[in-house]
């Protein structure tokens, strides 16, 4: 167990989970699996979510979505001590999915052959994952997004630096805002994150409200070559458990 700092460690999780206050669970899904494994996940989707993975034109697209779908549902059930296919979800104004009849926060993102899901009790969470793609423009999409000090910040390093620095950034401001819950209405530019190498991972400043950065925790996460990602939290003092998913189902 560790504090503040995520580190990859993906253990093998006990069979009787819980979640005390500040403690946040993260759990990583290899989303590429054999097909004799995939075929009882999609059973335990609704219709809904079947629906959805049905309009994939590719069948590891179709098959990715599904494992990370119901390994979601999955690991819910673990801490709510029911069946994944009993789980009811909801989604506030912006999109945000939220369990029906329960107090568990959690959050999922997906790029490529990964998966995370972040848990807490009774405070807001966020997770983002991102696979590092080498074609994307990466200096004018943080022009575009990033606020004037972080873009400064990312031209100040040297150039080799600056792509892993970018998605570093990237993960940590999708972290924050899919934590809010807010989408779209929360604006990138509004807040700054860290992003240079070997300095503390941390929420810089919030605006309008400034007092909003001290009530936050960001974590660095480290889930395979070739990926970022980042965890929010709106706590201090964070415990975070990491458990790889893929051990218990293989």
């Amino acid at each position: 167990m560790q504090k503040t700092e995520a580190k990859s460690i993906w253990s093998h999780p006990p069979d009787i989970l819980e979640l005390r206050p500040r403690q946040v669970d993260i759990w990583r899904i290899s989303l590429d699996l054999q097909p004799a494994i995939v075929k009882p996940l999609d059973s335990t989707l609704s219709t809904d979510e079947s629906q959805r993975a049905a309009r994939f034109h590719f069948q590891k697209d179709r098959e990715r979505y599904i494992i990370a779908h119901a390994g979601l549902r999955d690991i819910l059930s673990r801490y709510l001590h029911c069946g994944p296919g009993q789980l009811s979800f909801f989604a506030n104004d912006h999109g945000k999915p939220a369990l029906n009849g329960h107090q568990l926060e959690f959050n999922l993102s997906h790029s490529g052959g990964f998966a995370l899901i972040a848990l807490t009790r009774e405070c807001k969470v966020g997770v983002d994952v991102e696979y590092i793609r080498s074609e994307m423009e990466f200096e004018s999409i943080a022009r575009r997004f990033f606020s004037p000090n972080e873009v400064s910040e990312l031209m100040a390093l040297h150039p080799e630096q600056r792509k892993l620095a970018f998605f570093r950034c990237w993960t940590r401001k999708e972290a924050y805002i899919k934590a809010q819950g807010l989408g779209l209405s929360l604006p990138l530019e509004s807040f700054d994150v860290s992003l240079t190498p070997d300095e503390p991972v941390i929420l810089r400043a919030t605006r309008p409200d400034p007092q909003e950065a001290a009530r936050w925790t960001l974590s660095s996460l480290e889930v395979d070559p070739g990926y970022t990602a980042a965890a929010a939290v709106e706590e201090k003092d964070v415990d975070f458990r990491l458990w790889d998913w893929n051990s218990v189902i293989q």
